[in-house]
């Protein structure tokens, strides 16, 4: 076994880190018990303020670059390591092993890996979200915490799009593999944001 794959593992690990948590110990609160008991980088913005709304969400992305350009690095942009590396720290995040396996909702670290693996649907992901979070914000004056999930949704949902779109191109990096990653990834974000749907559901 080539010992690379270990990066697999460690990228969980790596991704199980949460900055949203490590935020709220670092002012006296646990992010698990105050607003929507998520811990990502919307609820640390909610419960903390928008600094470290940013510098959460910030440190979420990174850990999602980091992990598959690490990955990438190794193997020399070639193979399965650096999807295997997105989806670990993917995981990790969302799942993380030190907080009994419940964790963030993966907009930022998702993003991240995707700025990484294929940074023309990373771009593509961020205008979609930017649109819908200015007509939330600025049309409809959800408000800036209420403008968040629906941007979230509607950024995931776009993700299997974007990756089929980018296929057209003959000077794309997308494959099939990194396709039907794509798609894995925008069901489990839009599974992590269930009930953000149904308050939309209810709402209309």
């Amino acid at each position: 076994m080539n010992w690379y794959w270990l990066l697999v593992p460690v990228s969980y690990l790596i991704g199980s880190v949460s900055f949203a948590y490590i935020a709220g110990r670092m002012k006296g609160i646990d992010l698990r018990e105050h607003g929507s008991r998520n811990l990502g980088a919307t609820n640390a913005g909610r419960v903390l303020g928008k600094k470290w709304f940013l510098l959460v969400f910030l440190c979420d992305l990174g850990k999602g670059v980091a992990c598959v350009l690490a990955a990438r690095w190794l193997c020399n942009d070639v193979g399965w390591l650096p999807l295997a590396c997105g989806a670990a720290v993917i995981l990790g995040h969302t799942f993380t092993c030190y907080h009994g396996f419940k964790g963030g909702k993966a907009i930022a670290t998702s993003e991240g890996v995707l700025a990484a693996l294929v940074y023309q649907i990373a771009l593509t992901i961020l205008a979609v979200w930017l649109i819908v979070y200015a007509i939330g914000y600025l049309v409809f004056r959800a408000g800036a915490a209420n403008s968040v999930g629906p941007a979230s949704i509607c950024a995931a949902a776009a993700v299997p799009f974007a990756a089929f779109a980018m296929q057209r191109d003959p000077l794309a990096m997308p494959s099939l593999p990194i396709t039907v990653f794509c798609c894995l990834l925008s069901a489990l974000v839009l599974y992590k944001h269930r009930s953000n749907i149904m308050k939309l559901v209810r709402h209309h």
